[in-house]
């Protein structure tokens, strides 16, 4: 049998870091990899790797049924690519990512032969569906997320998790007899790196905001926050790089609040190597994540991107967050686009402040980069087989 890895992911490999990062780290070990996943014209560039793509589209929309659906049609296309194959192109293991975690059963067949299953589980569905669709927890479709999460894990070999509050929430949810391995989805520092010089002390301030754009991330609280700073004459100029759901709402929000001179928003999403560049000059990084079931344990993965570049790490005073990053980020009230203001215009008002917590962030990243992280996910291939 060769060293040959299926990678099922319900994603756009070109847009998915994670998905990127530990693909990447597999053919580094050795591994050959056939990618499942969905319509993406941008796989040409990403020869390394096979693709099996469906004509699926990822589904981005606000119908929780027609989510369900589309995971549903990609469930059915993995299923019967992998059953054929059993036999012709046998794997060691099948690397699963989450949304949703039932796509490890479209691995039935290629487990009773002698594969190993991998579950990565990058976010907890009943949570972000829960704040997506405005569901309380004790819904019964949200029930039925919690069952769905628990008997996906409960399947598999092995379960990766992005960090301890999600390991914790796993255990609570009766995930208890599958290894968990925590792999943190920190930036890359082949490709996030400090630039050989930064001016913290030029006239404009700098903000940066690299992220999904959706609502539910608190981007609001932000514009509100530029529209205040802005009225009252401070010079700063603020960058959205990225795509999604709410981008029309955004562009009409800046129209609508004058700030078209001033936040400049990109025209999709932007690739990693050319974000990297363009964090090169800033100063600020905001995270405005407002509290719910599901913010309050996530990791945000900007938050290392930030701190890789050397930039000062603006973010909300969430219990993760605070938890894992007392002393290298500046918090403000979450929900609260005045304190927000105000924590921006007090160091706009001391660029040394800035500096100051940049320089903690990096030490931050420094000791927990992604080289370290993509060990313990080589790792996981060679002991799980």
């Amino acid at each position: 049998m060769r060293n040959k890895i299926a990678v099922i992911a319900y994603t756009t490999f070109s847009t998915d870091t994670r998905v990127q990062k530990e693909a990447y780290a597999a053919l580094e070990a050795g591994y050959e990899l056939d990618i499942y996943t969905l319509e993406d014209k941008h796989v040409a560039d990403y020869s390394s790797f096979n693709f099996i793509r469906s004509n699926i589209v990822q589904y981005k929309g606000q119908s929780k049924f027609k989510y369900i659906f589309s995971y549903v049609k990609f469930f059915f296309y993995c299923l019967f690519f992998l059953t054929v194959r059993v036999f012709s192109n046998k794997y060691k293991f099948i690397h699963v990512h989450n949304m949703p975690n039932f796509l490890v059963f479209s691995t039935l067949i290629p487990k009773i032969f002698g594969t190993k299953i991998i579950l990565d589980i990058h976010d907890l569905m009943p949570e972000i569906f829960s704040v997506k669709f405005k569901l309380p927890l004790n819904h019964w479709l949200i029930k039925m997320m919690y069952f769905e999460e628990r008997i996906s894990a409960n399947f598999v070999n092995e379960l990766i998790s992005t960090n301890s509050f999600h390991t914790k929430r796993f255990n609570e949810n009766g995930i208890k007899n599958v290894r968990i391995t925590e792999v943190i989805n920190v930036a890359d520092e082949q490709i996030f790196y400090p630039p050989s010089s930064k001016a913290y002390t030029n006239s404009e301030l700098l903000i940066a905001y690299p992220s999904t754009l959706a609502k539910r991330l608190g981007i609001d609280d932000l514009l509100d926050a530029v529209e205040y700073l802005n009225s009252k004459g401070l010079k700063i100029r603020l960058s959205i790089y990225g795509d999604g759901e709410y981008r029309d709402d955004i562009s009409k929000i800046i129209k609508n609040k004058n700030l078209e001179s001033i936040v400049n928003l990109s025209d999709t999403f932007v690739g990693l190597q050319t974000l990297s560049k363009e964090l090169d000059t800033a100063h600020i990084g905001v995270i405005p994540l407002p509290s719910n079931v599901s913010n309050d344990i996530a990791m945000p993965v900007k938050i290392y991107e930030y701190f890789a570049k050397k930039i000062c790490v603006v973010a909300t005073d969430l219990p993760l967050m605070k938890s894992c990053f007392n002393n290298s980020v500046v918090f403000y009230q979450q929900g609260n686009s005045a304190d927000l203001s105000a924590t921006i215009e007090r160091l706009y008002n001391n660029r040394d402040l800035i500096k100051e917590y940049a320089e903690k962030g990096y030490s931050k990243f420094s000791n927990q980069t992604w080289n370290y992280y993509k060990s313990k996910y080589i790792s996981i291939l060679n002991n799980t087989l």
